[in-house]
């Protein structure tokens, strides 16, 4: 993959531009502890009607990983790095995707950055967090700054479906083996900061309904980390969105039902 310089202190980007240029730029942002390449499975079915940019948060993947200190990981930086990198590659403005924690990028690109937005799908995310959840959250960053990370996957009917765990444990034991191998625990942790503490002393939902463009809101309907109930809520509070559930998914839908996932995503495009 190539890289992109994305800001005026250097920060480089690793990203991947598949498709005809002449076609509408679609950018696929991972979650927290991903890489763009998590996507490349749904390149040849997105490319026939986009050009698809997936790309590297800072810290993750082959992206410059700059350390830990106040302000280095927030929602804002990782936006305003995706800003810089659709600048440097001369991309006025590109439908934007965003799962998980990249759905909190997103969403945040999109408010900070309308111009340059054509359209916003948010993926198994959330737009809040509330009080009673904080505490697991924390929880989590103290456990990871103390303990790393670990190669045994944590209770996984947090995040896959039923019938995935039973199918396929060995896709979820591998998951959480390379995210322990190539992820920084300090790394990780902010992520869980920024989905956690940072999310609920700065909520996004209030600020939802100054979204213009059209919204897709789609997620697993066993996705318990970021339950169907908030991508709910996040559907009525912006005004020109669509809700899609998917049955058998959990909070990984583009793993876990990836035909289904990629079809639901084109039809929302292609009907704007």
């Amino acid at each position: 993959m190539p890289r992109a310089t994305v800001n005026d202190s250097g920060l480089e980007i690793n990203y991947e531009l598949y498709g005809d240029s002449s076609k509408p730029p679609l950018v696929m942002t991972h979650g927290l502890g991903g890489r763009g390449v998590a996507y490349e499975p749904h390149v040849p079915a997105l490319t026939q009607d986009f050009r698809v940019l997936l790309w590297d948060m800072r810290g993750y993947g082959d992206s410059d990983r700059p350390a830990v200190a106040d302000g280095v990981y927030s929602r804002y930086s990782h936006a305003a790095d995706l800003s810089g990198l659709l600048k440097a590659l001369n991309i006025p403005a590109a439908h934007i995707h965003g799962h998980s924690l990249g759905g909190l990028v997103a969403q945040e690109f999109v408010l900070s950055y309308p111009d340059q937005t054509l359209s916003l799908i948010v993926q198994d995310s959330s737009a809040e967090i509330k009080e009673e959840y904080l505490a697991g959250w924390t929880a989590r960053l103290d456990d990871i700054r103390k303990n790393g990370l670990s190669p045994v996957p944590e209770d996984p009917i947090q995040t896959w479906s039923a019938r995935f765990i039973d199918a396929h444990p060995e896709v979820i034991a591998q998951q959480a083996r390379e995210s322990a191998e190539r992820n920084d625990p300090l790394v990780i942790a902010e992520g869980s900061r920024i989905s956690g503490p940072e999310l609920f002393e700065s909520p996004l939902a209030a600020r939802l309904a100054e979204i213009k463009c059209p919204v897709l809101i789609i997620c697993g309907n066993e996705d318990r980390l970021t339950p169907p109930g908030g991508h709910v809520r996040m559907n009525r509070a912006i005004p020109q969105s669509k809700l899609a559930i998917l049955p058998d998914g959990g909070h990984f839908i583009n793993i876990e039902t990836p035909e289904v996932f990629q079809d639901t995503i084109l039809e929302f495009l292609r009907s704007i």
